[in-house]
């Protein structure tokens, strides 16, 4: 099959970063903080730009293409990202490298990890009074209003399609052997999710945490919500929609 060896690539990932975790989890949960870091500045530069640009008929389309620079840097910074990782670990598990408990403890550790990055940026911004500053229409906060607003089942099938896109451009950029066309291919990708307003359970850490110190109108059981559904369609959209049909349609010759 032509992408059998892209399978066995992402199988081999799920190893050693399973292999990280367990033989230095200090050192993989910096990896997670750094990725929720990451994600959660780019996300304010993302609702920065959907304010500043409202007036623009363009003003969306390119937020949602800035976004993408999130994805981008995680990936090659070997930063670690819950919602990837469902993708690789599930891969890696149902190619038998490894058990489908050990997938679950590194999608906790890594949500973990990822949330503590997601709240020291919003500490920062707090710190420096950047939220603060931010008058209370800013889109920081109408978007997290809008997203704790929805019913449970919107909220778990936009996750579903959030992660469904975003796995799909990791999976795209591992047949990219040129670092431009990583990056262009991924930032494309990415864009649909954005666009479209699906729910990215550890962008919307972001959001939520930033709102929550900031002006904002939601509470921490508001947050909470989302998260919950967010998180369980960002697995299945990962995980089910991406990374089993990508080992199944490619089986081992052997």
């Amino acid at each position: 099959m032509i992408d059998r060896p892209l399978v066995e690539k992402a199988a081999a990932s799920g190893v050693r970063k399973l292999t990280l975790l367990q033989q230095d989890p200090r050192r993989y949960l910096l990896r997670s903080v750094l990725a929720g870091m990451y994600l959660s500045i780019v996300l304010f530069v993302f609702w920065a730009l959907v304010y500043n640009l409202h007036a623009s008929p363009f003003g969306k389309v390119i937020a949602s293409a800035f976004f993408g620079v999130g994805l981008t840097v995680i990936v090659f910074t070997n930063a670690e990202l819950f919602t990837s990782n469902n993708m690789y670990m599930a891969v890696s598990s149902v190619e038998g490298r490894t058990g489908w408990w050990q997938t679950m403890q590194l999608w906790v550790a890594c949500y973990f990890g990822n949330l503590v990055g997601a709240l020291i940026v919003a500490l920062m911004l707090y710190a420096t009074n950047t939220l603060g500053d931010l008058p209370l229409d800013h889109a920081l906060y109408d978007g997290a209003a809008h997203k704790v607003h929805q019913a449970a089942s919107v909220i778990f099938f936009k996750g579903v399609m959030a992660n469904w896109i975003v796995c799909l451009a990791v999976r795209l950029a591992l047949h990219c052997k040129d670092d431009i066309a990583k990056i262009v291919i991924m930032i494309l990708v990415v864009f649909i999710f954005l666009y479209l307003g699906f729910e990215h359970s550890i962008a919307n850490m972001g959001t939520f945490s930033m709102s929550l110190l900031g002006n904002g109108q939601i509470t921490l059981g508001d947050a909470l919500y989302n998260l919950a559904f967010s998180t369980l369609g960002n697995i299945v959209g990962g995980a089910l929609f991406v990374g089993l049909p990508f080992s199944y349609i490619n089986p081992s010759e052997e």
